[in-house]
């Protein structure tokens, strides 16, 4: 049975409601990296600045100049508008891959890629997650589209232009490539033969890594003439860590970790194509950690091998339902899925990353004329400032915190403890206002103030 106009009907009402989460999710201040994001756009001023003066790893491209177009002053939806946009567009190119094997597949892909946590958290934030998303969930349907039909002319040039977009949003693409490029020699080779196969996916993928090369020698050239390339958290790996990131991952795919289980037995005997690029990006995670890679305890990091393991999840889930007793799994699967997508969702929208624009919003009611803050920590300062651009507020950090200003920020990772009694260079302070992030992202922080 094909798509029909009512299908596609549904996949675009899918696509608006995802957009609305998103637009939900998107509201408060920008938290550290979005924050820091913000202050780069603005202190290179040119397209020209962010593409060869920023050497940091929080610079990704794309959304570093949406950031400058739309400067400081925006609010914080407007700021994040590239990625709620390339979110939501994800939904309806994951759909248009799934329609390929029928309607209730494709219905189920927008479903999934429209509550999956993961992918509302980076699709609702200023960061070339959801941008990247969207081009490596592309490059996924243009090859798609011609392993199933390998006579056609090579896609190489459209690919080619997913790969440039997809590295410029987020270098984490680079991950995508080399997942796609082992996918195609693997089905070519399987179907065509080790002669045929190999020269079909170099000519496929040659100019896309022709590009990838071309930017990162660029960015190394760049790197190199502005005093070396800059790492704003580089931690050396950590099983434990790493541990945690892998269970985040499945929790904000599949909502529940332990669905994983049930569904492997659900995959067993697939020979869709998408399982084998399934089986290769699950390869990604655990080839970082064997190589002891620096952040290996990054989730963000393996966001590139969300998308096969949903489209593989959405086209297993609906074969099943034939089955008598496959039906009954799949079915507590689904369930199980979209409550607890549900129950994060919310959480993702009613905390908000943890609001840093909270502790300008409550500066501005107890010293409306402006105010001075002093920061524990000078990355700090990037949370306050793009605050106060954002609420037009007057706003002015410290240097230093000695002698101590009237207000005081004190921002923490994970689960470092705040100091229990605040008090700094002779004066005792209060907290009035705080906030903790429920999610992958977002910043802990407290606010204090003066006592008199």
């Amino acid at each position: 049975m094909g798509m029909r106009r009512e299908h596609w009907l549904w996949i675009v009402g899918i696509a608006l409601a995802g957009l609305v989460l998103r637009c939900f999710a998107a509201r408060g201040g920008l938290w550290l990296d979005e924050a820091w994001s913000a202050v780069f756009a603005q202190e290179v001023a040119t397209p020209a600045g962010v593409l060869f003066q920023i050497n940091h790893d929080n610079n990704h491209h794309l959304n570093t100049l949406w950031l400058q177009l739309v400067g400081p002053a925006a609010p914080p939806i407007l700021q994040r508008a590239l990625s709620i946009v390339s979110s939501s567009a994800t939904i309806v190119v994951a759909a248009a891959i799934a329609a390929r094997r029928g309607p209730a597949p494709a219905i189920c892909a927008a479903v999934a890629f429209a509550v999956a946590p993961f992918l509302l958290t980076y699709g609702a934030e200023a960061r070339g997650y959801a941008p990247m998303l969207l081009a490596c969930v592309s490059a996924i349907a243009i090859i798609d589209g011609w392993l199933a039909d390998p006579t056609r002319p090579k896609p190489s040039s459209a690919l080619t232009i997913a790969a440039l977009l997809g590295c410029l949003a987020q270098a984490t693409m680079m991950f995508a490539l080399v997942i796609l490029t082992l996918w195609v020699t693997v089905e070519r080779c399987r179907n065509a033969g080790w002669r045929k196969g190999l020269p079909d996916t170099i000519a496929l993928f040659a100019p896309a890594a022709a590009v990838a090369v071309l930017l990162v020698a660029g960015a190394w050239a760049a790197a190199a003439g502005g005093g070396g390339f800059h790492i704003g958290n580089r931690e050396p790996h950590d099983w434990l860590k790493w541990s945690d990131a892998m269970r985040q991952l499945l929790a904000g795919m599949f909502g529940a970790t332990i669905l994983a289980v049930p569904l492997l037995y659900l995959a067993r005997g697939t020979s869709d194509r998408l399982a084998t690029l399934a089986l290769i990006a699950c390869a990604l995670p655990l080839a970082v950690a064997l190589l002891a890679l620096p952040n290996s305890g990054a989730a963000r990091y393996y966001a590139v091998v969300v998308p096969p393991l949903l489209l593989l999840t959405v086209i297993i889930l609906p074969m099943a339902w034939n089955h008598p007793v496959k039906r009954w799994i799949a079915a507590a699967i689904s369930l199980t899925f979209l409550l607890t997508a549900a129950v994060a969702d919310r959480a993702i929208i009613r905390n908000l990353r943890g609001d840093p624009g909270r502790a300008v919003a409550t500066l501005a009611r107890v010293a409306p004329g402006g105010a001075i803050v002093s920061v524990d920590y000078s990355r700090s300062s990037a949370i306050l400032i793009a605050a106060a651009r954002s609420q037009r507020y007057s706003l002015t950090v410290a240097e230093t915190a000695c002698p101590p200003a009237r207000f005081h920020l004190v921002e923490r990772d994970g689960d470092t403890r705040f100091p229990d009694r605040p008090f700094w260079c002779g004066r005792t302070y209060r907290e009035i206002a705080r906030g903790d992030p429920a999610g992958l992202s977002g910043t802990h922080w407290r606010l204090y103030g003066a006592m008199r």
